[in-house]
């Protein structure tokens, strides 16, 4: 009676191969130390169909990513979405391959995680499926391998670069959205602008209305309305406009409610094609 020297099972003195792991057995009954390597990766890799699971994981995680930050409403900024779909469809392309064409299994595990950790990051829960898509494709990939160590550490540069990836996009967006941000105050005119707010039983009330003209299409702008006193401090602040999108060429009327004890003495108007970044247009209006 003979036993495999790889993994024990029983095995007939003139068999040359395992019949429980694949390896080639030399003919004084020793394991071939030469071809038991490959021969146990793909024997284990044939025996393992689970194996296409994180792949598949890993090209539904770009897939939705990409439709995720599609579908993200801009007032999430537009500089995190687009970040956000580089980052889906970069991230997730380069963990595909490491993990089908260099065999990194580990690596490509660390890189589907990473990639959607930044992908929450960027966009919070608007993300999140594909968060946990590729997060359970990182997960997957480490485990049904069983490969816990990594032959190429030169490619632990990857996930690296990743997250540096991340950070040259959104500066690159922030350079592009100042620039347009500087060219978009010339873009709109506020007019007609008409101050309703009177004294009545012990309250100011009112508000302020007036028409805005753009010049240019914004797929997102809010109008934000700070009253204050004679002092400059605010006594309120007020959203008067806010639209998904607005044309270029057409004119919107605002309408800024006012009702607070306190006297306002000025209001100051400002425009946002983001609720996340510094306004584009500013204005002031007297009230006194």
């Amino acid at each position: 009676m003979a036993f495999c020297p790889n993994c024990g099972k029983e095995i007939d003195e003139d068999d040359q191969f395992c019949k429980g792991c694949g390896s080639k057995i030399k003919a004084d009954g020793n394991l071939d130390l030469e071809h038991a390597k490959d021969l146990k990766t793909e024997f284990a890799g044939a025996d393992n169909k689970l194996i296409i699971i994180p792949l598949v994981l890993g090209i539904i995680g770009v897939i939705v990513g990409l439709a995720e930050g599609l579908s993200c409403p801009m007032l999430f900024g537009w500089i995190n979405i687009m970040t956000e779909m580089v980052i889906a469809v970069v991230g997730g392309c380069l963990g595909i391959y490491l993990f089908k064409f260099k065999k990194e299994y580990l690596i490509a595990g660390i890189q589907f995680i990473i990639t959607g950790i930044l992908m929450t990051f960027l966009i919070g829960n608007m993300a999140l499926i594909g968060c946990i898509i590729f997060i359970i494709a990182g997960i997957l990939s480490i485990f049904l391998t069983k490969k816990y160590n990594v032959d190429n550490k030169v490619l632990l540069i990857i996930p690296a670069f990743t997250v540096i990836l991340m950070l040259l996009v959104a500066l690159l967006m922030v350079g592009v959205g100042d620039y347009n941000q500087s060219q978009l105050a010339d873009q709109v005119t506020i007019s007609n602008v008409q101050n309703t707010i009177t004294q009545s039983y012990g309250y100011y009330d009112g508000s302020i209305k007036g028409d805005i003209y753009f010049d240019v299409s914004l797929d997102y702008v809010s109008m934000e309305v700070e009253f204050m006193d004679a002092n400059g401090k605010v006594l309120d602040t007020t959203y008067a406009l806010m639209d998904s999108s607005v044309e270029a060429g057409k004119t919107y009327q605002f309408d800024a409610i006012y009702m607070k004890e306190e006297k306002p003495y000025k209001a100051q108007i400002s425009l946002k094609n983001d609720l996340n970044e510094d306004p584009f247009y500013v204005q002031e209006v007297n009230l006194a």
